[in-house]
């Protein structure tokens, strides 16, 4: 619940957004909110994160980035544009390959080779970024507050690599819409959840049933 608020109040701050909506509907993780914005998990050919630019503040958004930790990324980003350009290359290609291991474990497909090699060959690039830092509830991995461009992915990378690892990833989910590519978690009690959103793709695809009914009964 309090992740969902979370969402709820990051939507808000960034309506307007191309990428707001992957704060709407949010998927139940970070690693999946980032594969919701993607054009290849949404046959979409506009990009939601456009920039590395984009990609600092989606983090900052996600509450994956503190904002200092945001603004030092932008000031580096901006000092060395070369290197943020291909930070960003790497984001996006991290963010279609662990889209396409997601769908494929929704279909009871293998993940391709070369997909898995590239998220774990980003996992051990960034793992020198990560600090064990102690909280209320025990611990956690964070990031080094020396942030490096490198460090802007180890929050998604962490946050794929925990969930592939988890008994979570049992509830891994995409949406029942056929024409809908968003992933999700499923946390109902009795893992009955279809849709990435019971007001957008539910309603649809009850609209559709109700026509298809009407159409069979003339």
């Amino acid at each position: 619940m309090r992740e969902r608020n979370a969402m709820q109040v990051a939507y808000s701050r960034t309506k307007g957004k191309r990428y707001a909506e992957t704060f709407r509907c949010p998927g139940g993780a970070l690693c999946l909110d980032f594969c919701n914005s993607g054009q290849g998990i949404r046959g979409s050919q506009e990009e939601w994160i456009p920039t590395y630019a984009d990609l600092v503040d989606w983090l900052e958004a996600a509450g994956a980035l503190t904002e200092s930790q945001a603004l030092r990324l932008r000031t580096g980003g901006a000092d060395a544009p070369q290197a943020a350009q291909q930070l960003f290359e790497r984001a996006i290609a991290f963010r279609e390959a662990l889209a396409r291991v997601f769908l494929a474990r929704t279909e009871s497909r293998a993940a391709a080779r070369e997909d898995l090699t590239l998220i774990d060959a980003e996992y051990a690039r960034t793992a020198p970024f990560a600090r064990l830092s102690a909280t209320d509830d025990g611990f956690a991995w964070t990031l080094d507050s020396a942030v490096e461009l490198d460090a802007a992915l180890r929050p998604l990378v962490e946050s794929a690599v925990s969930l592939l690892t988890s008994e979570r990833l049992a509830r891994l989910r995409r949406c029942g819409n056929s024409t809908c590519y968003w992933l999700f978690l499923d946390e109902t009690k009795n893992c009955s959840r279809r849709w990435c959103e019971m007001a957008s793709c539910g309603n649809l695809m009850k609209v559709r049933r109700h026509r298809a009914a009407q159409r069979r009964s003339v």
